[in-house]
């Protein structure tokens, strides 16, 4: 990781343990909603997807799927209240090493810029991010390159010196695509699409040391 001077981060099952609760929104919702969707439902397709996508590759039109949006980001946020989502393990002492040695942070999420931004806020990570780009900020999001190429200009990075970190195929797929190499993380699946792998952020930080 010599010469890398920008740091990407996806926030759902990256920075954040929140991948369970996004999976109970959902089952709540078609639970409720479109309980014929359920039986066959796996969360692991439409990680990393917008909630309106997610809902809309379930085959719902996109009067229903935007219905089933609001209500899943709803029953999101109800759970942020309460403490259900927290920082992975060790992920503040990583960005905080990063910071402290002159790079730059930026969040890079399918998540609407209202439960990142909650999220962050309420994980303490906020103060450590220079950058957010969230589902509304850019025409289309991932497994397209225009999050990642929004990011980059944000923060006035060249893609050479930049590196992007998830822990999604799909995001995976938008990082390549804007030209960064890709550091995955949390899930051993991901290893082979990966130019670095850590199962953990007490090992990204140990490669840093």
């Amino acid at each position: 990781m010599r010469g890398i001077a920008c740091y990407l981060f996806d926030l759902d099952g990256t920075l954040v343990n929140s991948s369970p609760v996004h999976e109970r929104a959902y089952r709540h919702v078609l639970g409720r909603e479109h309980p014929a969707l359920l039986p066959a439902f796996d969360y692991r397709g439409i990680s990393g997807l917008t909630t309106l996508a997610a809902f809309q590759g379930l085959g719902l039109s996109e009067s229903d799927a935007r219905h089933c949006t609001l209500l899943k980001q709803s029953h999101y946020r109800a759970a942020l209240e309460i403490g259900a989502v927290q920082a992975m393990g060790g992920a503040e002492d990583l960005l905080a090493m990063l910071k402290a040695r002159g790079a730059a942070i930026g969040v890079v999420t399918s998540a609407s810029r209202a439960s990142a931004l909650k999220v962050l806020e309420i994980t303490g990570l906020a103060r450590h991010i220079a950058d957010l780009v969230a589902a509304e900020d850019v025409a289309q999001t991932k497994p397209h390159p225009a999050p990642f190429l929004a990011a980059l200009s944000h923060l006035k990075a060249d893609p050479a010196q930049a590196i992007a970190v998830e822990d999604a195929a799909s995001g995976i797929a938008s990082a390549r695509a804007a030209g960064l190499k890709v550091i995955g993380m949390h899930d051993d699946t991901l290893r082979p699409l990966s130019d670095l792998y850590f199962a953990d952020f007490a090992h990204f930080a140990g490669a840093l040391a």
